[in-house]
């Protein structure tokens, strides 16, 4: 790498270094800031390495989160729908990193109601991650507390606590049975004993 390369390297603010400090925002609940900076960002990673380049996307993926946090859900789409088409432009459709683009789509359009659309996607991309990663990765779990979401909403509770099952079964294997994940799935399946009485319940996704 020659000295004016480093330099505009230095002066954009490398992708990682970007990339962090938007989780920083996003893990406050900052979501303008967070926001703000990918937006700063995209034209001039755009410029620097290329506007289809994985660098790109994965600002793109950030600034769908933080649209999600500010509810600009159609920004959001958006953003998610072409950092996917990125990741599998550059990466190809089957590796683990669309799966997760598509999960991160599938969440937007649950956000939004679209459940048949949400279904489509989470349905493939557990199969997809499953396929890329194994049964019993931690992002596999991702996935199915989301596409059981997607059953609990549409009145599918059966089908709703299967996924719930594999997913804790799955997180309490890899990361022990009092991870903070894991009780996002605790949660869930008592949530959905709940509606299954006839209570209020409220879903936990994941952020």
């Amino acid at each position: 790498m020659n000295w004016l390369a480093l330099t505009l390297m230095v002066s954009l603010g490398t992708p990682a270094a970007v990339h962090r400090e938007v989780l920083t925002h996003l893990n406050a609940a900052r979501y303008a800031e967070a926001d703000k900076l990918c937006r700063e960002a995209l034209p001039r990673f755009e410029g620097a390495y290329g506007a289809e380049t994985l660098e790109v996307a994965l600002v793109l993926k950030d600034l769908a989160e933080a649209y999600r946090g500010e509810r600009e859900l159609v920004k959001a789409e958006d953003a998610a729908g072409r950092s996917l088409e990125i990741v599998e432009k550059r990466l190809g459709a089957e590796d683990a990193n669309a799966a997760l683009g598509r999960d991160q789509l599938g969440e937007i359009y649950f956000e939004r109601h679209h459940y048949a659309e949400a279904d489509r996607l989470l349905r493939t991309a557990a199969a997809q991650l499953e396929r890329a990663l194994g049964p019993e990765h931690p992002h596999l779990a991702t996935i199915l507390n989301d596409l059981a979401a997607v059953d609990y909403v549409q009145n599918r509770y059966t089908e709703a606590e299967t996924l719930y099952r594999r997913a804790l079964a799955i997180r309490e294997t890899v990361l022990g049975p009092n991870h903070p994940h894991v009780a996002v799935i605790r949660h869930n399946l008592a949530e959905l004993e709940r509606a299954r009485n006839g209570q209020p319940a409220v879903l936990a996704l994941n952020r």
